[in-house]
C-alpha cells in the first residue's frame, strides 16, 4: 500500500502531476471544508481497506506531514513525498494566466511557511521535481 504526500504552495502544479501520474484515491483537504480531522478520518478508513492514497494538500510545514507519515507507517503503508520546488516565477507566470486567479499574496505567504520536506522525517522515498523559468536564448 502507498501513501503519496504531494508538497508544494498553490499553482506549483500538484494536482496537475497527480492527476497524470496516479490511480490512487486522490484525497484533498478541501474536499473537508478544510477540516483536517475529517480528512485524516477519511484517509484512515482508506488505509484500512487497504487504499492507495495520494494527498493533494500543500503540506507545507514538518509538523502537518508528520500526521500523515504517523498515520501511513501505522497501517505500513509507503510513504512516498514528492515536494514540487516551483520557482516564484513561473508561480507568477501560472497566477497571471488562471481564469480565477489564485491571490499573489497568498502564494508569497505560502512560500514563507514552506519547509523543505527532508528524508528523514519519516519518508520511504521523496521525490523533488523542480520547475524553473528558463531563461531567454538558450
Amino acid at each position: 500500500m502507498e501513501y503519496v504526500l504531494m508538497i508544494g504552495v498553490a499553482l506549483s502544479g500538484k494536482t496537475s502531476y497527480v492527476k497524470s501520474n496516479f490511480k490512487h484515491q486522490r484525497i484533498a483537504l478541501s474536499h473537508f471544508n478544510n477540516d483536517r480531522k475529517k480528512e485524516l478520518e477519511y484517509i484512515e478508513k482508506c488505509l484500512k481497506k487497504g487504499i492507495d492514497v495520494v494527498i493533494d494538500d500543500t503540506n507545507l510545514t514538518e509538523e502537518i506531514r508528520k500526521l500523515h507519515i504517523t498515520l501511513g507507517k501505522k497501517y505500513n503503508a509507503k510513504i512516498r513525498g514528492i515536494f514540487m520546488n516551483t520557482s516564484q516565477a513561473i508561480l507568477e507566470k501560472r497566477q497571471r494566466s488562471r481564469r480565477d486567479p489564485f491571490p499573489l499574496s497568498a502564494i508569497y505567504k505560502q512560500l514563507k511557511i514552506l519547509e523543505t520536506p527532508m528524508v528523514a522525517e519519516g519518508f520511504d522515498e521523496l521525490i523533488v521535481k523542480k520547475y524553473y523559468e528558463q531563461p531567454r536564448g538558450t
